[in-house]
């Protein structure tokens, strides 16, 4: 099963991650990607010693090139493998990191080799979780087609839900079909016209984990997010 997972900054989707990442781990080995340039989701699970892929500037050259002419489909099938790193749970953890870009554009060798890396590993992992950021830049036409699903998450704000709507049109424009709204930090008020999968109430512990630098799946109610793991088995299979 393959899931993106995005939305505003803030609106707890790297919790989220995490969280799903150790209930799927009990039925197999997962791959929590890091696609946020803010790279928090390692922090989140309790690894503290990564290396972002980005920054592996010699790695990225040799394998792409750089100047004029580069390489779109690079050599990446033993990345994950050596650049991963597992946490205690034994969830295996990789940091995509950011692109500078500067006056290259999109079309940049690391950015080549990012989307390699992702191609890759959406069409070899069992389990993967990704922690997207709004504009899901990594993802592209030809690694979309390998996603099961996308989440939008929400909070209980208007710019959250106009994030996750605009989410919800890249996703589609881009083919991923199954895209769904999952509403966190829920409160009990009334958000917006959105349909959520899932409503996930406030939890200070997960707070209280995140100033302790420990997973918020060792302290908080797991009751919500086991359902919404249910809900994306039963969807991955119809």
């Amino acid at each position: 099963m393959k899931i993106a997972i995005a939305g505003k900054g803030g609106v707890g989707k790297t919790t989220i991650t995490a969280i799903l990442s150790y209930l799927f781990s009990r039925e197999g080995e997962v791959l929590a990607i890091d696609c946020d340039p803010s790279m928090n989701l390692a922090l989140t699970l309790g690894v503290k010693d990564f290396k972002p892929l980005s920054e592996l500037k010699d790695l990225i050259y040799e394998r792409v090139g750089r100047g004029l002419i580069y390489k779109l489909n690079p050599k990446v099938d033993d990345v994950i493998e050596k650049y991963s790193v597992r946490n205690e749970d034994g969830i295996k953890v990789l940091v995509l990191g950011t692109i500078e870009k500067g006056g290259e554009g999109c079309f940049c060798p690391e950015s080549a080799f990012l989307r390699a890396v992702l191609r890759h590993a959406i069409l070899k992992s069992d389990y993967l979780l990704m922690d997207m950021d709004a504009g899901i830049e990594h993802l592209g036409r030809g690694t979309a087609r390998g996603v099961d699903v996308m989440l939008a998450v929400v909070e209980p704000n208007v710019k959250s839900i106009l994030t996750a709507k605009k989410i919800e049109r890249l996703a589609r424009d881009i083919g991923i079909e199954r895209v769904y709204f999952v509403l966190n930090k829920d409160r009990g008020f009334e958000v917006g016209d959105l349909k959520f999968v899932a409503k996930i109430p406030f939890d200070e512990r997960i707070i209280e984990a995140d100033l302790k630098g420990i997973p918020p799946y060792k302290v908080c109610n797991l009751k919500p997010f086991e359902r919404l793991k249910d809900f994306l088995t039963s969807v991955s299979r119809a």
